[in-house]
């Protein structure tokens, strides 16, 4: 009927005369994608969400990172925010941060306006422009993901901070200190070491092989060696002491 045909799409509007599009994207399973561009170092207003408790969930991914440099590969960054609300008790969500790259966003961080809305902040350093952005979220949930973020110099004094992950990769490598490891370049060791076995000597001592045999430091210039917990050995400055002898 010729109402029938002027509700209908038209296909030389390849989807622009859908009112709703957001919607459409969710009904057919396709994920809702835009481009945003930051321009400054800062925090930027990315998002505002809706997030019932008991729960939902809502992503926002970013391609793309601060700097468009040939052979600056870090920036083609990828950056993903996962929001979750709680269970009522307390009310409230979660914010995570999984970052790949330096270039891509480095921390985030939301505020409360009022029931389940809640502003969702990024921070991210200066030239990142013309990024894509993703984003989907459950059914009873949604967002409103902003092209030209509001900006801000530092982050806004009453935004809740969330945690940020770092996903080690060939580019992002984890220090020796990350990792809980020394370094080949030296450094500090908090503790006993055993060498293939347990430390049974404690404090400052290192055991090799059987878990009461090595060495330890007792204190200021002393340095005792033990066989099978048995004292053999003292070195102090200007002289040496075999025990038992």
């Amino acid at each position: 009927t010729a109402k029938q045909a002027a509700g209908a799409l038209q296909k030389s509007q390849n989807g622009g005369d859908i009112p709703d599009k957001k919607q459409f994207a969710r009904t057919i399973g396709a994920v809702t994608s835009t481009s945003v561009t930051f321009g400054e170092s800062g925090w930027f207003k990315i998002a505002t969400v809706f997030m019932p408790q008991a729960t939902s969930t809502a992503v926002i991914k970013l391609y793309g990172g601060s700097g468009y440099n040939v052979g600056s590969f870090e920036q083609g960054a990828i950056s993903e925010l996962v929001l979750r609300a709680g269970n009522g008790s307390p009310v409230g969500i979660t914010a995570t941060l999984w970052k790949r790259s330096p270039n891509g966003v480095l921390e985030c961080a939301w505020i409360n306006t009022s029931g389940d809305n809640y502003d969702i902040y990024v921070r991210i350093n200066q030239y990142a422009y013309w990024l894509i952005a993703q984003y989907d979220y459950t059914g009873n949930a949604n967002v409103t993901l902003y092209s030209a973020p509001e900006y801000s110099e530092t982050k806004p004094a009453n935004a809740t901070n969330g945690q940020t992950y770092t996903l080690y990769n060939s580019m992002m490598k984890p220090t020796a200190g990350d990792v809980e490891a020394l370094s080949v370049n030296g450094g500090r060791l908090n503790g006993p070491l055993g060498i293939g076995t347990d430390n049974a000597l404690g404090g400052n001592s290192i055991v090799l092989g059987d878990n009461d045999t090595g060495l330890k430091q007792n204190g200021d210039g002393i340095l005792d060696m033990f066989a099978n917990n048995q004292h053999t050995v003292r070195v102090a400055p200007g002289e040496m002491i075999v025990l038992g002898a």
